[in-house]
């Protein structure tokens, strides 16, 4: 696995050790778990994002975001965005689907 070097406050690096001794876990552990959720986070977000601007189809973005179309669309749901229906982002998903 390659090493990676990250610069953190002593702040930081004390909450993080806070963090990992409550859940029982070592420093890189909780490192590896925090930036795996992350990465996840902004994928999604990216994704969204795209979706609302119109670049890219519930189905793009959904997979883009490693997600399925209904978890996509849950996601979309949970955050307040609504499902784009017009007529072009329909046929593209039919296409898409097809």
């Amino acid at each position: 696995m390659p090493v990676t070097t990250l610069r953190l406050s002593e702040e930081e690096l004390q909450r993080i050790d806070r963090i990992a001794k409550r859940q029982g876990v070592d420093r890189a552990v909780l490192l590896r778990r925090a930036i795996g959720e992350g990465v996840r986070e902004i994928l999604l977000s990216d994704a969204i994002a795209r979706y609302q601007r119109g670049e890219c189809s519930a189905w793009r973005a959904a997979s883009d975001a490693g997600l399925g179309l209904w978890e996509f669309l849950d996601e979309l749901a949970r955050r307040g965005v609504p499902f784009r229906t017009d007529e072009r982002h329909l046929e593209g998903l039919i296409e898409e689907l097809g």
